[in-house]
């Protein structure tokens, strides 16, 4: 009986996928005009045929979203499951049935492939490569300056849609803009690049010791040719590197400061959809016991991450919308070690909660982490892009989970 129900849960998967295709196809018919006669088209090679994209309506990408959340609370639940005490025929059944979510998890990622995107489709590139090219080019200049550089770069960083040598020069300039800043300032002098992946972005961040940056300084950069004095160099380096990153449809920005020292640029490149190889989830750190938020609508979901969170060893608040979590924060930074929570949610999302307290509480806003299924818009796909916090595509592997919340856990 047990594997009936795998076997139907499958089927009942794709026979939803079919009627959001058909769905698209009923929504652009009344808009089809006849085409005019044409002459037959020239001869040519034979090719690889063309991907077609569908656009996402409103009604679609919510029953995507809404079947996101029902896979994400059944391979949580399945995950529970995972290891009790079971005969040999159930629990074979059990294995079958996580086998089936991740299947129909692969499914709705590939529905998400045939959607309109911005980005994504320019030549692939490693960007682990690129940095470590970038940094060995100038490593005579780091001795030389008495510099440290630490980096922190994921062994399995998924390519991102960018060429190489776009990559190149605009890390190159960036990387020259910090040596600069670092040559003027006082030993001891650091740099650090951290690389995350995101949702469907990479995110660069690229941090130095110098001088603190004045305001007026961070708007020359900003805005470099608004103005007609120099203020120290670099103003035209980072127009043109901000640029080629939007040239690849990413973004460069400089992160708030906050109150801390240095200076840190964020780049965010689109994940490139070309040549992607299905990977295998990284092995869930090890970490230590941490007081963790969970914000979560969808009950079943919120248990269930509560459950498997628990048992991982962390102490775990859970509430059910922003509003709550905001109650629960407090007044003090120290409260939580992670916010996890959902992007869609009544009454204060999560993406609203996180915009209220980037600017206000910005400490707090670096722990956040977000789970969402909602990844068929467009607003949803920017946001996770340029708000440089590390997120987990419902239905979510737990070690991707536990491996996001240790990303935001050493922003301390």
């Amino acid at each position: 009986m047990e594997l009936w129900v795998a076997f139907g849960f499958g089927a009942a998967v794709g026979a939803l996928i079919g009627y959001l295709l058909g769905r698209q196809k009923q929504v652009r018919a009344p808009q089809a005009r006849p085409a005019p006669p044409s002459p037959p088209p020239p001869t040519v090679k034979p090719s690889a045929p063309a991907v077609k994209h569908v656009v996402l309506d409103e009604g679609s990408a919510n029953v995507l979203n809404a079947l996101n959340n029902r896979l994400a609370a059944i391979g949580a639940l399945a995950d529970l499951l995972h290891g009790s005490p079971l005969d040999p025929e159930r629990a074979r059944a059990l294995v079958l049935l996580h086998g089936e979510v991740r299947r129909a998890a692969e499914i709705t990622s590939h529905f998400l492939e045939l959607a309109a995107h911005p980005a994504g489709a320019a030549e692939p590139c490693d960007a682990a490569v690129v940095i470590n090219g970038v940094l060995a080019e100038r490593e005579s200049t780091f001795r030389e300056l008495g510099a440290k550089v630490m980096r922190a770069v994921p062994a399995d960083l998924p390519m991102v849609s960018c060429p190489m040598a776009q990559l190149t020069e605009m890390l190159t300039k960036l990387l020259d803009f910090s040596l600069r800043r670092l040559r003027a300032s006082q030993p001891p002098r650091e740099l650090r690049i951290e690389v995350i992946a995101t949702g469907p972005s990479i995110v660069v961040s690229l941090w130095d010791s110098g001088t603190p940056l004045a305001v007026e300084a961070e708007q020359r950069l900003t805005s470099p040719f608004r103005f007609t004095h120099s203020g120290g160099g670099g103003e035209v380096e980072f127009a043109l590197a901000r640029a080629l990153a939007q040239s690849a449809g990413g973004s460069l920005r400089l992160r708030p400061r906050g109150g801390s020292s240095g200076a840190e640029v964020v780049v965010t490149l689109p994940r490139s959809l070309l040549g992607a190889q299905p990977t295998h989830a990284a092995p869930a750190e090890s970490l230590p016991r941490m007081r963790i938020l969970v914000v979560d609508d969808d009950a079943v979901n919120r248990q269930a991450m509560v459950l498997l969170l628990e048992r991982e060893g962390h102490q775990i608040v859970a509430v059910e919308n922003g509003l709550e979590a905001m109650e629960r924060l407090g007044e003090r930074d120290s409260t939580f070690d992670a916010i996890v929570t959902d992007l869609q949610m009544p009454r204060l999302g999560g993406r609203a909660m996180y915009e209220q307290l980037v600017n206000s509480r910005p400490l707090v806003a670096r722990r956040f982490v977000f789970v969402t299924g909602d990844q068929a818009r467009d607003e949803t796909r920017s946001f996770l892009e340029n708000c440089g916090q590390p997120s987990v595509t419902k239905p979510y592997d737990l070690g991707d989970l536990i491996n996001a919340i240790g990303t935001v856990s050493r922003k301390r």
